[in-house]
């Protein structure tokens, strides 16, 4: 998604491009913008741990700490990109590239295998509502399924019809945390059309799946992304469906390589000894 906005922007003439962001999307602005000859402006929550930053500054990008929660830095940086005449690639400011752009999952997915069902983390919504694009676009209709934070999202909240506003932010939650999901409607649909569903979970269980990925695979995934394994464990759970073709989609980057430990032992109640130990546990689930 980020090279589908990078290329427009140099296309359309633009010499720089914003976004707000908790990381790993700024990351992938950061670079594509240098490598299309951008300026990227980098909008972030001052109050993050902000551990993908040195990056960003990396790839010659400008990052800008904003006071306040996620939304309000998206809000800024669509005030800068009006402002500046900058290439505004938040989300939901052009979702036909957003959509494009995710819809090329669907694609690498699809040469693989036919999938039964999908988990998807979701914060803003985009990333599952653009794979669900990709497959209808491909006549395939697998479920999908998000995940999420359960201590504040706007896609969980409205599946589940829950009317709060309360949200806790936390280093294992920070991509999934969203007051305002820019793309929660397209998201409803993706889930809808598809029979698909919405889970949501604790850091516990974020860490806890993060860390069973790494023993048993060798994958450094973030934890928020690792949720789409409770996902899958519960969706079975629910539906009682235990075979299948399904495609969990995961992030990579813990805490710009510093491993799990980083996030200072959110689940300091598991040990796990071995390799073995974890993929006994694994096979129980």
């Amino acid at each position: 998604m980020a090279e589908a906005h990078a290329k427009r922007a140099a296309e359309e003439g633009y010499s720089a491009i914003t976004v707000g962001t908790c990381g790993n999307y700024g990351v992938a602005v950061a670079y594509y913008a240098k490598v299309y000859g951008l300026k990227a402006y980098i909008f972030v929550p001052a109050g993050y741990t902000l551990e993908r930053a040195g990056e960003m500054l990396a790839y010659g990008a400008e990052v800008i700490p904003i006071p306040g929660p996620y939304e309000k830095v998206v809000f800024e940086s669509r005030k800068f990109a009006v402002e500046n005449g900058a290439y505004d690639a938040n989300p939901g400011s052009n979702p036909e590239i957003d959509y494009e752009g995710y819809s090329k999952i669907a694609d690498d997915i699809l040469r693989e295998v036919r999938p039964d069902a999908v988990f998807v983390p979701v914060g803003n919504g985009t990333t599952l509502a653009g794979i669900w694009h990709g497959f209808r676009k491909r006549g395939e209709n697998p479920r999908m399924v998000g995940v999420t934070t359960s201590l504040g999202n706007q896609v969980l909240w409205q599946f589940y019809g829950v009317e709060t506003n309360e949200f806790v932010e936390t280093p294992v939650n920070e991509p999934l945390v969203s007051m305002i999901s820019f793309d929660a409607l397209e998201a409803f649909k993706a889930v809808y059309e598809s029979s698909g569903y919405i889970f949501g979970f604790a850091d516990d269980d974020a860490v806890q799946y993060a860390l069973l990925l790494e023993k048993t695979e060798g994958i450094s995934a973030l934890p928020a992304s690792a949720l789409t394994i409770a996902g899958l464990v519960k969706f079975a759970r629910k539906f009682g469906t235990w075979r299948g073709n399904f495609v969990l989609v995961l992030t990579g980057g813990v805490h710009g390589g510093e491993g799990l430990g980083a996030y200072g032992g959110a689940l300091s109640y598991v040990r796990w000894e071995n390799r073995a130990r974890a993929c006994a546990l694994l096979e129980k689930v």
